[in-house]
């Protein structure tokens, strides 16, 4: 009854034109050139494959390495069309990482960020972590980018991931089959 009467003022209050009809709206909506928007219909597990990216580099990050490491991530990256909105890169090839190969997964964070991108450091070792941390790389990548266990990483990624985050079982064993071997 209060919606009748709320509805009923409004219809006696609205402006009106000479013929009766009411004027179309005073502001007109922008609308957002279609190639500046990365816009995406997302359909549950279907959305995992192309938005989500794991990469596992075959061989440990050293000082001698670490610069390629930039490179062959980020042409991996680009090869998947659309591009993704989250990459993991898990270090379970490299038990210790030196400042050389800390400074590389900052940039490499960086490289993705400026691409609309993120990224997420897991299976680390609490060594690696440690250093990692007295190093600086886990304030400048940002809380929650570097995981302990790979399991957390996706789970962190596939929640960063746009529309609803619901995990199931089959979400998880989806996401576990995510790992692609990178050679460095």
């Amino acid at each position: 009854m209060i919606l009748d009467d709320v509805l009923g003022l409004a219809r006696r209050v609205a402006p009106r034109k000479a013929g009766g009809e009411r004027p179309g709206p005073r502001h007109r909506t922008r609308t957002v050139p279609v190639g500046r928007v990365r816009t995406r219909e997302l359909t549950g597990m279907a959305a995992i494959p192309r938005d989500l990216v794991c990469l596992q580099p075959t061989s440990p990050i050293v000082e001698e390495n670490a610069g390629a490491l930039v490179d062959t991530v980020l042409r991996q990256v680009c090869r998947h069309q659309p591009l993704p909105f989250v990459v993991v890169l898990t270090l379970d090839a490299t038990p210790e990482i030196d400042d050389k190969g800390s400074e590389a997964l900052v940039e490499l964070f960086y490289s993705l960020r400026a691409s609309g991108m993120r990224l997420y450091v897991a299976a680390v070792t609490t060594a690696l972590f440690d250093h990692l941390r007295v190093s600086g790389a886990t304030d400048r990548m940002g809380a929650g980018a570097v995981h302990l266990a790979l399991r957390m990483a996706l789970l962190s990624a596939f929640e960063d991931l746009p529309g609803p985050a619901v995990t199931t079982r089959n979400v998880l064993a989806a996401l576990d089959l995510r790992l692609t071997p990178l050679a460095i």
